[in-house]
């Protein structure tokens, strides 16, 4: 909903998600309505900070490597083993992925990965 000025309110129209079209009103009773609700949802709101998700991640070759051998199921000892490593390093890099990649399981690592992945 958008308040154009005080005779105007442009309405949204979606479907699955997406805007398909555009409705305005010109009704008075309406834009006063839209304009009463805009001024309570501002006085009992708080800004938020969105996290740009979109942000530049830079996973060493190491970290690369271990998101690699992970997508094959490989149990951190494994990932060890093959980039002959301890397992308590594969640990800690996995941890530093939890957080580079803002999530708090091995399943969503695995499909911020891939999304990461198709980005480029």
């Amino acid at each position: 909903m958008m308040l154009i000025d005080d005779s105007i309110v442009r309405l949204r129209v979606t479907g699955q998600g997406e805007e398909i079209a555009a409705v305005v009103v010109v009704d008075r009773q309406t834009t006063n309505l839209a304009r009463s609700y805009i001024r309570g949802a501002r006085e009992t709101s708080m800004p938020v900070q969105f996290r740009d998700r979109r942000r530049a991640l830079k996973p060493t070759l190491r970290q690369l490597r271990i998101l690699h051998l992970m997508t094959y199921g490989m149990t951190d000892e494994k990932i060890a083993s093959e980039l002959k490593i301890t397992s308590r390093t594969v640990r800690s890099a996995v941890a530093d992925l939890y957080t580079m990649f803002e999530v708090q399981s091995r399943f969503e690592l695995g499909i911020a990965y891939r999304r990461w992945m198709d980005g480029h």
